[in-house]
């Protein structure tokens, strides 16, 4: 499946609530399986690493209002659970192992899909796992912490201090017009909740990063016709 065909599958999935938890792995005959599920799976060879295609990081914010922001709605992907799910998806489709940090072995993966369900929207993104890694200096981030013959080693080990080592470096990248993560995010917040229009040609020049980075796939779907909407 092509990054289309992915979010119309996801779309279903969603409006027939059969996505409940927060991390999924999609494989490539289209089950999917929370990412401790999985991890069971592949521990038992009842599927292989290879069989998964699809990283996936569901958040059902219409549970919870006051998460519903324009940062999670126009930029989910670099919410402080997009940031998690953008390491963890890497650290999988790497091979490394860590089910402390809910990392498994998926080296079949190629895109991560964030999904964000508002009480009126619908939002999915989704991104090819390396170009992300690439953009964002995760891969290098990785090589150079744990040394740049591990991405080559059949069983790789990663503990929790280093997972979360990783994932405070990719956040202090400064990959938005001078920003890294938290900065743009507040700014994006500041601009659109709190309409400080000053800040316009920064969020802007975020804009065009964001999209550099990420090359994401937009869809929006309206939650009461379920059908696509522009924004």
């Amino acid at each position: 499946m092509d990054q289309i065909q992915i979010a119309d599958y996801l779309v279903k999935k969603v409006f027939d609530k059969e996505l409940k938890d927060i991390f999924y792995i999609m494989l490539k005959n289209k089950q999917i399986y929370t990412d401790g599920k999985y991890g069971k799976l592949v521990k038992s060879n009842k599927i292989s690493p290879e069989d998964a295609f699809v990283y996936i990081d569901f958040n059902n914010i219409s549970r919870d209002e006051s998460y519903n922001v324009p940062v999670e709605y126009l930029f989910p992907l670099i919410d402080a659970l997009g940031i998690l799910g953008i390491v963890i998806s890497y650290l999988d489709k790497s091979g490394f192992d860590n089910p402390n940090y809910n990392v498994y072995p998926a080296t079949g993966l190629k895109y991560y899909a964030v999904i964000r369900l508002f009480s009126d929207r619908l939002v999915i993104e989704i991104t090819d796992i390396d170009t992300v890694a690439t953009n964002t200096g995760l891969r290098k981030i990785v090589a150079d912490m744990l040394g740049k013959d591990i991405l080559t080693q059949t069983q790789k080990e990663i503990n929790t201090a280093q997972s979360n080592e990783i994932t405070g470096k990719i956040q202090q990248q400064k990959l938005f017009a001078g920003h890294n993560f938290k900065e743009a995010y507040d700014i994006i917040f500041d601009y659109y909740k709190n309409h400080n229009t000053s800040l316009a040609k920064e969020v802007l020049a975020i804009v065009n990063a964001y999209n550099r980075v990420f090359e994401p796939y937009r869809v929006v779907y309206d939650t009461r016709t379920r059908r696509q909407v522009l924004m």
